[in-house]
């Protein structure tokens, strides 16, 4: 059985900053956030600075939506990672959100909501969705990002399989007991800390501080990760045929 698909409950009307809230948050994580290693790691070689960092820190826009948000983390995934860190300073959990069924993320969108969510079910991210959750959220079944882009961040993130060619950003860690395949390498996800069965990421130089799996696929093998996958040796789309595999499971 294929479960049926819901869109996000919540409105799609944007998510309104507090200059004052998001610069005064930024003042009190910016000595933590900039000494991180998750956020100066690569620096360097992606062109990230604290300096621009401070810019746009000092100049959050209005509302986070499908435009001016994207001046705000548009670049490369620290300024995302950054800005997950601050706006959960400004905006705590403060809610629950219970969802039940397939959750689709609509394509081309950024949503923020500061509560937990939890979702009994599939979470799907569609291209260009962004989900920006500023408390913990968990999925019961697979998370997946479709191709070409998508972003999934949280304070934590818990799912029980994954695929995505996107990010997944969690700053207190990702835990996954099952299987997540990291695909493609224009992206990389970043936490504090990745837990779990196995770990499918050989294309990618994800940075996470402390890794605790089952196993590891590091190997630039594509035979061997589809086996791993349980999908055949000759597959060429690892990542539709295993998201397919998540979706369409009866697990």
């Amino acid at each position: 059985m294929v479960s049926s698909s819901h869109a996000l409950p919540w409105p799609s009307a944007a998510f309104p900053l507090a200059a004052q809230q998001v610069k005064d948050a930024y003042a009190r994580v910016r000595a933590a956030l900039i000494g991180d290693a998750l956020f100066i790691r690569d620096a360097a070689e992606y062109g990230v600075t604290v300096d621009e960092l401070d810019r746009r820190m000092r100049q959050p826009p209005g509302q986070l939506d499908t435009g001016a948000s994207w001046d705000w983390l548009d670049g490369p995934d620290q300024y995302r990672w950054a800005a997950l860190r601050v706006l959960v300073e400004a905006y705590p959990s403060a809610d629950r959100h219970e969802l039940a069924g397939r959750i689709v993320v609509p394509g081309n969108a950024v949503h923020v909501v500061a509560a937990d969510v939890h979702v009994d079910g599939d979470l799907v991210l569609e291209e260009q969705g962004v989900l920006f959750v500023l408390g913990k959220l968990s999925v019961t079944g697979a998370l997946v990002g479709r191709p070409g882009y998508s972003v999934a961040a949280g304070r934590e993130i818990e799912c029980a399989d994954g695929a995505t060619a996107g990010e997944v950003l969690a700053l207190e860690g990702i835990r996954c007991p099952g299987t997540f395949y990291f695909g493609h390498n224009d992206y990389s996800a970043r936490a504090a800390s990745y837990v779990g069965g196995l770990l499918v990421d050989f294309e990618r130089d994800n940075a996470f501080g402390r890794v605790d799996v089952r196993e590891r696929a590091i190997d630039w093998d594509f035979p061997a990760a589809a086996r791993m996958l349980g999908l055949p040796d000759d597959e060429d789309d690892l990542l539709g045929a295993y998201s397919e595999k998540l979706l369409n499971s009866d697990a």
